[in-house]
């Protein structure tokens, strides 16, 4: 923990002090709309706007003063867990980011689906008395947080292991694998939980597990993200299993000659390239929706489809291009959509970032944004136009 001075690292996704972005937000940048052209199917066409009255929710108490990653778990009776990754924590109200305690993971309880009009509670760590990361580093290991879920009384984790990385060349950490926590009392605030770490399967540093994550019938999956070229694998337990913690043996999706196998090895891709961090859910008119950033710095929402979750998946199509990506040295990332929020088709948010500098005085940025999507009729006759 980095208390009352700035931290040189800044954010989940890709930032750390040897990356000098110098994030200008330009003045009356209106929000923008985007329509997805082609290939023709059910969700080809949608409606992408920014959505200010939803953006309030996360400034709505002055102690937290920003974070990035913004993964959401519906736990169910009207309350969302947001999880954060390097966060800003006022111990009262009236400090600046360069007097907080910069904390590596936080986490809130959004009290209502629909994000205009709902409240949010957030919480941190305390360690020694200070201000800390809510799941505890080890040593010199902290945790960035990925997908999760909640299976019947049980509340499942995912987080991505990081430490810091001396070479030049690097953006000041490094991988060195992924956890997972089981919460036994998920119905509690956050500073009752106990998380208890639980066994997995044996992985290199470099893939996450965890990154998106679904209940299907009988099973739970869980997407797997390749840190080093971004390419997305799927693996699975029994709902049985997972619920009881026994992650150790899930068996990967090797191919349609294969199908569902227990030796990794023979795992193959399902998603090529989805970015840095990404989502999967159920889409509102069937099939299944996978959303992330795409590009470096100046980055674009974009969206594919599939009729199942080993795919095939559909081409990346642009979905919304952020504002602040239109910005000298932008650098805007963590794009994922929350189903379990109301108030749209489909609900995404992002993050923009800078420099040290800005992110100290620039309160217009860090704060995850929302936009909300709405999936547009196909014109009358298009579907039996397009027909073989």
């Amino acid at each position: 923990m980095h208390s009352k001075r700035f931290s040189p690292v800044l954010s989940f996704a890709c930032c750390s002090a040897v990356l000098l972005v110098l994030f200008c937000l330009a003045p009356g940048l209106k929000p923008e709309t985007h329509s997805l052209q082609e290939p023709p199917n059910s969700y080809a066409r949608a409606e992408a706007v920014s959505w200010p009255q939803a953006d309030r929710l996360f400034r709505s108490d002055p102690r937290w003063l920003g974070g990035d990653a913004a993964f959401s778990v519906d736990l169910g009776h009207g309350r969302v867990l947001w999880m954060f990754g390097d966060s800003f924590i006022a111990a009262k109200a009236g400090e600046t980011r360069r007097q907080t305690a910069f904390v590596r993971n936080s986490v809130a309880i959004e009290t209502g689906y629909d994000p205009a009009s709902a409240t949010i509670h957030f919480y941190s760590g305390r360690r020694h008395g200070q201000l800390a990361s809510f799941m505890p580093s080890e040593g010199a290991t902290w945790f960035w947080p990925l997908q999760g879920i909640r299976i019947g009384r049980h509340l499942l984790l995912f987080y991505m292991r990081e430490t810091r990385d001396p070479d030049r060349h690097s953006l000041g950490f490094r991988s060195v694998g992924w956890s997972a926590f089981m919460i036994d009392n998920p119905d509690a605030e956050p500073s009752h939980w106990k998380p208890r770490k639980l066994d997995g399967p044996e992985m290199q540093s470099k893939l996450f597990i965890g990154m998106a994550v679904l209940r299907e019938a009988a099973f739970v999956y869980a997407f797997v993200l390749n840190d080093a070229t971004h390419n997305a694998y799927l693996l699975r337990w029994r709902t049985d299993e997972a619920a009881a913690g026994r992650l150790s043996s899930p068996r990967w999706w090797c191919g349609a000659a294969q199908g569902w196998q227990p030796n990794s090895r023979c795992r193959q891709i399902v998603i090529t390239d989805a970015g840095s961090e990404f989502s999967v859910q159920r889409g509102p008119r069937g099939g299944f929706l996978e959303v992330n950033s795409a590009g470096f710095g100046a980055s674009t929402i974009v969206l594919r489809h599939s009729a199942r979750l080993q795919g095939p998946w559909s081409t990346p199509e642009m979905l919304y291009r952020p504002p602040e990506s239109n910005a000298p040295q932008a650098f805007v990332y963590g794009a994922k959509a929350h189903p379990e929020l109301h108030g749209a088709d489909l609900i995404v948010t992002y993050t923009a970032n800078g420099s040290d500098e800005r992110l100290a005085t620039d309160m217009s940025i860090y704060f995850p944004r929302f936009v909300r999507v709405t999936f547009l009729a196909q014109p009358r006759g298009l579907a039996q136009q397009r027909r073989p």
